[in-house]
């Protein structure tokens, strides 16, 4: 029986054998990037709209932000795989977040943390990639496990000398050559090229979080843990400040001890943030809104392309559109490392993965069935995916005014998941309706074709995720074909399942 080859009918995301936990309200999936551009375009407003104040708040923010140079640094750097965008004429984004562990705090707190001459040095405790889509319709979080053996690269440093190659545990990478260095392991390993980078460290995190007011933490089971001084009773804690969300976040001494379980709290902190964010109204209080960008700006290291607060909004104004189910966390697939119980090493699937980051496929979890067999868009076809995950963009290309309008109207009154139109040149002037579709996307444009009566379809390489319809006439039928999408697209690896979360989870889920 034939299976898919398009990317978006696999759940988006290379085995995945569930769906991601909490699938709530649309509304508040999206939380994640909401607060995240509405943060950052609240600084440019806060600048333009508070006369000698704002601009003053403007120019403290910007100077809290330390920018680094390092693109000397790296070298034998993988190529942009992924194309323009048409619609958002965008390309896609891959920021790298390190949390660094030094002990060496600008604010003197380093001894908190058994102070730098016991533990010198850095690592990065914490490491994320996180990958914007070029459509800024979806965005994926990847956490990588710090205790993953891994291949590292040799390293070039800032005083000329380059660290050898070797096998070691991932975050060893920041030890020897910090965030340059760090970039060079992932790239090497991914195949991904990272666009940006921001590095925070303890004291950051702790103000912004205390800069909140405290966030709301569950954990299942008491905890009370000398070598982090963490003692919290079992259940739901509000308000806990930032020293004991650290302290929860990096604990290594209970459950099963892992880096692994240690992620999970840390994607659930994560949400509890952007929740925190969001129900204390902080983009309301200038003070709040202040506070917490004064404690964030504060603790960022960041290249010099990514330091300005305009860039950095113009980026999050980009993401006005994504969708209310567009985010989600997910973490690098793993397995027991054979010659170290305590280490892991990465699956295959982890390699299906990245490919998606690489080619800009990657996506959230698709909650809708998909179906077993591809098919033409005949009306007995089955369809392998479903329209919620689909975008398109309706051309008019010579059909009378308003056409366009009224066929993106009806897809979306028949489950796509966003439909914007447009006016352009047929590209093929004998089709009444013609669908276009990019590399990897057959499948979306047999759903689309099926759903405009069977309509013919063309590959376009030029083409991103978003399926463009062209219509030179004003009868066109859009029918509902939800009901043809069914069954279920085996995985390869069912035992190497990508999990994930979104920012709306119950943190005690």
């Amino acid at each position: 029986m034939p299976t898919s080859t398009d990317p978006g009918s696999q759940h988006e995301v290379p085995g995945a054998g569930r769906r991601a936990r909490g699938q709530h309200s649309s509304h508040a999936h999206g939380a994640a990037f909401r607060v995240l551009r509405g943060l950052l375009v609240a600084v440019v407003v806060l600048a333009v709209l508070g006369a000698g104040g704002g601009v003053y708040a403007y120019y403290r923010l910007q100077g809290n932000i330390n920018a680094q140079n390092i693109d000397g640094l790296l070298s034998n750097r993988p190529t942009d795989q992924s194309t323009v965008d048409p619609t958002t004429g965008q390309s896609a984004v891959n920021i790298l977040v390190m949390g660094s562990d030094t002990r060496d705090l600008s604010d003197g707190t380093g001894d908190e943390y058994g102070g730098e001459s016991a533990d010198p040095g850095a690592r990065s405790d914490t490491t994320v990639l996180v990958h914007l889509a070029a459509d800024r319709q979806s965005a994926t979080m990847v956490s990588i496990p710090r205790d993953s053996v891994v291949q590292i690269p040799a390293c070039k440093l800032a005083d000329g000398s380059t660290t050898r190659a070797r096998k070691g545990i991932f975050n060893a990478a920041f030890s020897l050559g910090g965030a340059a260095c760090t970039i060079s392991t992932v790239e090497s390993l991914t195949h991904v090229k990272v666009d940006h980078y921001v590095v925070v460290d303890f004291s950051g995190f702790q103000s912004m979080i205390d800069a909140l007011g405290g966030v709301t933490i569950c954990t299942p089971d008491a905890i009370d843990d000398k070598a982090s001084n963490l003692h919290l009773t079992a259940g739901t804690h509000d308000d806990v400040n930032g020293q004991t969300a650290l302290a929860y976040a990096r604990v290594r001494h209970i459950g099963d001890g892992s880096d692994l379980s240690r992620i999970s709290r840390q994607q659930a902190l994560m949400s509890s943030v952007v929740q925190k964010v969001t129900s204390s109204q902080i983009l309301l209080s200038p003070t709040k809104l202040f506070s917490f960008l004064d404690a964030a700006t504060k603790s960022v290291t960041t290249d010099t392309g990514f330091a300005s607060l305009s860039e950095i909004a113009s980026l999050a104004q980009s993401l006005q559109k994504m969708p209310a189910n567009g985010v989600q966390f997910v973490t690098v697939p793993t397995e027991e490392y054979p010659a170290d119980h305590n280490r892991v090493q990465w699956t295959a699937a982890a390699a299906g993965l990245w490919q998606q980051i690489a080619t800009d496929t990657a996506g959230p979890t698709s909650a809708t069935p998909t179906a077993t067999a591809t098919g033409d868009p005949a009306d007995s076809s089955e369809l392998l995916v479903a329209p919620s995950g689909i975008s398109v963009q309706v051309l008019n290309v010579g059909a009378p005014a308003g056409t366009a309008a009224n066929v993106a109207d009806q897809l979306t009154g028949v489950g796509f998941a966003s439909a914007s139109t447009s006016d352009g040149p047929a590209t093929d002037p004998g089709a009444d309706v013609l669908v276009r579709y990019g590399t990897g996307r057959g499948d979306s444009a047999n759903t689309v074709a099926a759903a405009l009566g069977g309509a013919k379809t063309q590959l376009d390489a030029s083409l991103g995720k978003t399926i463009v319809v062209e219509v030179s006439t004003a009868a066109v039928t859009v029918t509902d074909v939800r009901a043809r999408v069914t069954g279920t697209v085996p995985t390869a690896t069912p035992s190497a399942a990508v999990t994930g979360r979104v920012a709306s989870d119950d943190i005690c889920a």
